[in-house]
């Protein structure tokens, strides 16, 4: 609940709910925040239009547009299809009530898989800020060296001369604004992802820890009961398990397919400027693409460690004294175990999203750059 209650708490700074089935999004922040990323669409195109003589202005606009997707299709999966994230919590919330009355074990296993999920959402919202404060500072501190005042980003507003000095801090401050809706948005969705996921995780542990106990009574030949009463806590946490991590699977990966599709040709586009032009400033942006394809991978791989090739759950299962079953307990711990070895996972299209991904993904835009260094020479 003190989870649950810090992330609601930083999504209303956005003016949203992701928790509660009933919210109103007539308030100031979310009104404010929408009127924000409308405004900056419709300054990337005018910017872009006015810069198509220019290639590296051009380069400057078209390169943050990819965030601009991004953000698109976090306030469609998060906001308009809202109700679907508001089920993964209700079914949270009723699978943690009735693990209050599961053994010390189990209860153990979930606090670490809480404290787990404090420490990754804290360390998430640092590094988001980190590179939001680093992208918004280094253009301010280079111009104040350089003859030229550099923006953050490539577009500016219609009707505010950037090149006056009013007009530049106006754009500045502006923008500024924008990338602080912008952190707030990603942060809010990727800590409620976050939160989702390495529940799911948690749930794989509670498992293993129940089918312990289960090995352990079987050692003890406890009554026939008590070893079926186990065998039936086992399948019903295992049917839970499925159901959940179908249901966040599904809602994630059109999610993660949208953010990749948007993310890579951002880095790419950056990397063009970075090679070909001497665009500095596409560093950032495509070490802020990096990150963000990072998170997305590192938790893909979380959870092919958990039910993917190295499945401790089916090695748990496997482990047990099978000999001292009846016949009833062997089928259904054998369709337990036939059930663990076709698990869900996170993907984006065919691509499964881990750490793989994230090389190959690296590989190409690491080639990309090697062929454009040796056209340039």
């Amino acid at each position: 609940m003190d989870l649950t209650a810090g992330i609601e708490s930083f999504n209303k700074s956005m003016g949203v709910s992701f928790f509660k089935r009933k919210h109103s999004f007539v308030n100031f922040f979310f009104i404010f925040g929408i009127s924000n990323l409308v405004l900056y669409v419709v300054s990337v195109l005018i910017s872009s239009y006015k810069s198509r003589h220019d290639i590296i202005k051009l380069i400057y606009c078209i390169a943050t547009f990819g965030f601009c997707c991004q953000a698109i299709m976090k306030i469609y999966s998060f906001i308009i299809t809202r109700q679907r994230v508001v089920d993964l919590y209700e079914i949270n919330h009723r699978y943690y009530q009735h693990m209050m009355g599961q053994s010390i074990a189990v209860k153990r296993v979930l606090c670490d898989n809480a404290s787990l999920i404090y420490i990754v959402i804290k360390v998430t919202v640092l590094v988001y800020l980190l590179l939001v404060i680093t992208a918004m500072s280094i253009p301010g501190l280079s111009s104040i060296f350089l003859a030229d005042r550099i923006l953050p980003f490539g577009f500016v507003m219609p009707f505010i001369d950037a090149n006056t000095l009013a007009g530049y801090y106006a754009n500045y401050g502006i923008q500024l604004i924008m990338a602080i809706y912008y952190w707030i948005i990603t942060v809010g969705s990727d800590i409620t992802t976050i939160y989702n996921l390495l529940t799911a995780y948690g749930q794989l542990d509670v498992l293993m820890t129940i089918t312990e106990e289960l090995n352990e009574q079987l050692e003890r030949n406890e009554s026939l009961d008590t070893i079926q009463d186990k065998i039936v806590e086992i399948i019903r946490q295992y049917q839970h398990h499925r159901t959940y991590l179908k249901q966040l699977v599904d809602f994630l990966n059109p999610y993660h397919f949208v953010t990749l599709i948007s993310t890579v040709p951002t880095m790419v586009i950056s990397v063009l400027g970075l090679v070909l032009l001497d665009w500095y400033p596409g560093a950032a942006i495509v070490f802020l693409g990096s990150v963000q394809i990072f998170y997305i991978c590192f938790l893909g791989t979380s959870l092919e460690l958990k039910v993917g090739v190295t499945d401790a759950l089916t090695l748990k299962i496997g482990a047990i004294h099978w000999d001292k079953l009846s016949v009833r307990d062997m089928k259904f711990m054998k369709m337990v175990l036939m059930m663990s070895q076709k698990p869900k996972m996170l993907m984006a299209a065919t691509l499964p999203l881990n750490i793989t991904a994230f090389l190959q993904i690296h590989k190409f835009i690491y080639s990309l750059i090697m062929m454009l260094e040796n056209t340039k020479g």
